[in-house]
């Protein structure tokens, strides 16, 4: 049986895995998103549009994932909520965009 590993350094790393998590996870949604709106019923302007808006927040959401990593390795590990918040509020947009999809 492994022993658990211990150490000043665990959380750290830990806390970058699930910020490259959060980072696949956008970068996930947002294909399959960009393959709902192009094969779905929406018209082509608006599917184009949300397909515009989700990749733009799947870049910004990468750049907050790689500031946060950034600031982990240089032992910066205070958080001022800006990243998570900035998370939130695209995710809830992304469920808009969804929405949208999905009526249209």
């Amino acid at each position: 049986m492994t022993q658990p590993v211990h150490g000043p350094g665990v959380p750290i790393i830990r806390t970058g895995l699930a910020w490259r998590r959060t980072a696949m996870s956008f970068a996930a949604v947002t294909l399959l998103f960009a393959r709902l709106a192009l094969t779905g019923d929406a018209p082509w302007p608006i599917a184009l549009a949300c397909v515009i808006a989700a990749a733009t927040a799947c870049v910004i959401a990468l750049l907050v994932v790689w500031q946060r990593v950034g600031a982990l390795k240089h032992g910066r590990t205070s958080l001022n909520g800006h990243a998570l918040l900035l998370c939130a509020i695209l995710t809830v947009g992304y469920a808009m965009l969804g929405t949208v999809l999905m009526i249209l």
